[in-house]
């Protein structure tokens, strides 16, 4: 594993002196620049350094390297150590040789993905949240209920590690998105309470884009949140939510609500439904309300 320690490392390297080339460019509006070309001059650097030959792999470029991996077994190891090692996400070749064994790699990550105990050591959680995040960047749908098996068994409101888990859970059910639809909309129409699990859910089906979802899948999105925000106690998440999914047909609701409930809503909760209506594009301002 020599070899792809010092791969792994001069990667790592790669996006560090990119990094380190933007900000020498953009001295004075660093903070001005725009993700989109972090991406393209970091992408860019490390297209290069895939193709070029490494001495410390024997004249092979990173591609080759990984290219010339046959046993989904040592790619497996390979993608535990790149967890460890590397930054933010793997080399790309390397996550498309795993890609190329189809079902094969997929049943490897979930196994990984949903391992309670490498969850539980810190030496090793880094390879579980990879592989969640890689299932998500596949888009693998067979991914969506296994993962939110794990969601239900993480202790995430005592255990830091297992939060880490649950935010990575459920970015990559959002990135799935149009397949985790009906799993996660199933789970909270048949809610007589909302806990804290049931609102990350919430909270994911608004982190899905909109742009990626059918007509019945959109309007089951819409519903369900719209539904859930009538049924939960907690009702200014429930229109964050709305607010977040940006549905202008949720004014009537979350208006009405104020209405109705003038002389008992909290300052907060007044606050949360306000801003939402707001970015829905309507407003309260005909709603009086004293709070002092």
């Amino acid at each position: 594993m020599k070899k792809a320690e010092l791969l792994f490392e001069s990667y790592n390297m790669v996006i560090e002196e990119s990094f380190n080339k933007i900000f020498a460019n953009k001295k004075e509006d660093v903070l001005e620049v725009d993700d989109s070309y972090f991406s393209q001059v970091v992408d860019e650097d490390l297209r290069k350094w895939a193709k070029a030959p490494m001495e410390e792999l024997d004249g092979l470029s990173p591609d080759e390297y990984f290219g010339s991996i046959s046993d989904i077994k040592q790619l497996l190891e390979l993608f535990k150590l790149g967890a460890k090692m590397c930054d933010t996400s793997l080399p790309r070749t390397l996550v498309d040789r795993m890609a190329s064994y189809n079902e094969v790699a997929e049943d490897e990550l979930l196994k990984l993905a949903t391992d309670r105990s490498v969850q539980r050591d810190d030496e090793k959680l880094a390879s579980s949240l990879m592989a969640i995040s890689v299932l998500g960047e596949w888009k693998t749908e067979r991914a969506v209920v296994p993962l939110m098996k794990l969601a239900e068994d993480l202790e995430f409101e005592s255990n830091m590690n297992d939060e880490i888990v649950l935010d990575r859970v459920i970015e990559t059910l959002a990135l799935i998105g149009r397949a985790a639809v009906p799993a996660i909309v199933d789970r909270l129409n048949s809610l007589e309470d909302f806990g804290v699990l049931d609102e990350y859910f919430l909270m994911c089906l608004t982190k899905i884009e909109a742009k990626t979802l059918d007509k019945d899948a959109y309007e089951a999105v819409y519903r369900c949140l719209k539904n859930s925000f009538l049924r939960m106690k907690n009702k200014g998440f429930g229109a964050i939510c709305l607010g977040d999914f940006g549905d202008g047909r949720a004014i009537p609701a979350l208006r009405g609500y104020v209405q109705k409930n003038r002389d008992s809503i909290d300052f907060e909760t007044y606050c949360d439904i306000n801003s939402a209506v707001i970015r829905l594009g309507g407003n309260m301002d005909d709603i009086k309300i004293d709070f002092a």
